[in-house]
């Protein structure tokens, strides 16, 4: 490719959370908010999707805040019945799709990448192009130590609370479906992006997110995103599609659906989703402010 890192490459990283090279430490402070409206308080947690155990616990502004929630409200409930079975299957189909949708020169580059290791090309084989892609890279943060089981909402939904409720905002179903209607071409540029980026340049940008996460500060990281953005683009059609459908639809339903279950009680309730959704003139607090809300850095 003409270009180390384009735009969907740059996507993958953080769909799948690539977040966390950094050690965990007491200076990590993650973009968090307390957003106030007539007495009714809901607290503003971006979040990271893979971690490590020595990452906890959060800051203590986060953990009694959580405490003092009545609600958690996430982007999908991960005790919600069936989740891993339903991404399972949607992550295969029923003949050598992926075979299918590379090249014979992009099938052996995967294979080279793999090391000519038989069972993981046939475990590939058959999936989409999209999941291909987050296997590849999941089995990255496996190699440095880190985990979805370990990621920030997993903390949040394990930490004892007394009465306290978890909601997902979203179904495992309308996640799904975010991959599963891509365009094709989008699909495999997914993984083609995978097999063209150097490791050393995706690690060094992972770095750059985490530092800003760390800074805990959330226009500062939608900033930041956009920049990249621009940077490693191969098509501003498929950028703004991508922006339109991963964030900016999702802040809208992740605002309107929190509210609507929230009515009237005053809380406090406690909203925690991936911090890309934060910032930005279309950003989750930007939603909130315009509900009239004031929004206040913790």
């Amino acid at each position: 490719m003409n270009i180390v890192m384009r735009r969907l490459g740059f996507w993958l990283l953080l769909c799948v959370g690539l977040l966390l090279q950094a050690q965990a430490s007491a200076e990590q402070r993650a973009p968090f908010y307390k957003a106030e409206r007539q007495g009714q308080v809901v607290y503003v947690l971006g979040t990271l999707h893979v971690g490590r155990p020595d990452f906890y616990p959060l800051r203590p502004a986060i953990e009694t805040a959580l405490e003092k929630s009545a609600r958690l409200y996430l982007e999908i409930d991960h005790g919600e019945a069936g989740v891993a079975q339903k991404m399972a299957q949607a992550m295969l189909c029923d003949r050598p799709c992926l075979k299918e949708a590379l090249s014979a020169p992009e099938w052996n580059t995967l294979a080279d990448r793999l090391g000519r290791q038989e069972a993981a090309l046939r475990t590939l084989e058959n999936m989409q192009p999209w999941a291909a892609a987050i296997v590849l890279t999941s089995a990255d943060f496996t190699a440095m130590g880190l985990s979805a089981e370990h990621g920030v909402e997993h903390y949040l939904s394990a930490r004892p609370g007394k009465g306290r409720q978890t909601i997902g905002l979203e179904s495992a179903e309308e996640q799904i479906r975010l991959f599963t209607e891509m365009a094709p071409a989008e699909q495999k540029e997914m993984l083609v992006q995978w097999l063209n980026m150097p490791v050393r340049e995706r690690l060094d940008t992972s770095r750059e997110l985490v530092e800003r996460w760390e800074a805990g500060d959330a226009e500062a990281l939608h900033t930041w995103y956009k920049r990249m953005e621009k940077r490693y683009s191969s098509s501003p059609a498929i950028a703004e599609s991508f922006d339109r459908k991963f964030l900016i639809a999702r802040n809208r339903f992740f605002v309107e659906r929190l509210l609507a279950q929230a009515g009237s009680t005053r809380g406090p309730f406690f909203l925690a989703v991936g911090a890309l959704h934060l910032g930005g003139p279309e950003g989750v607090l930007a939603l909130l402010k315009k509900q009239g809300f004031e929004v206040k850095a913790e």
